[in-house]
């Protein structure tokens, strides 16, 4: 007799995250079951508000299930102002688009995104004209698929979405 019991597959989720800043931010898109990342794009911000028809326009082509938001943290893993303005985009992307948000502790990742293109070559160093926030977003959402889906990472709880529970 055969076992009608069905193991269900692993779920495909995409991920978009995002490199905030107030001039612009990076975005990547992860697949959380390959744990693969792509960097996409950088989208302008004025303020922190982002350039709202280019992220409309990243959401419909790739329809991501969840965002993960890079926080900018200080030393002490402590808020700053600019991670509560991060909290509030994730708050807004919820809002505008209905999909969780997670954060993430971004501190570094520009200073590894730097490091990187230094190390591939042919980067002028100009970061003004040739921004790297979209491979930061990308080390963003590598260290994110890397912690224990099991484990009690901070990280692993929403920050906006319909199962946030504020701490």
């Amino acid at each position: 007799m055969l076992d009608s019991t069905v193991i269900a597959a692993p779920k495909l989720r995409l991920i978009m995250a995002f490199d905030f800043g107030s001039k612009r931010h990076g975005a990547a898109l992860g697949n959380e079951l390959t744990r693969t990342v792509n960097p996409l794009t950088e989208i302008p911000a004025k303020d922190g508000i982002p350039a709202w028809q280019i992220l409309d326009a990243l959401v419909k082509e790739w329809q991501p299930d969840v965002f993960v938001v890079g926080l900018p943290l200080d030393e002490q893993l402590d808020e700053t102002p600019l991670s509560l303005r991060a909290r509030k985009f994730a708050r807004r992307l919820f809002g505008r688009y209905g999909k969780a948000c997670y954060g993430m502790n971004e501190r570094g990742s520009t200073r590894i995104a730097k490091a990187i293109v230094k190390q591939q070559g042919g980067h002028k160093g100009n970061f003004r004209e040739d921004p790297v926030d979209r491979l930061a977003a990308a080390v963003i959402l590598e260290e994110w698929l890397q912690l224990n889906p099991n484990g009690d990472s901070i990280y692993l709880k929403q920050i906006a979405g319909p199962d946030f529970v504020k701490f």
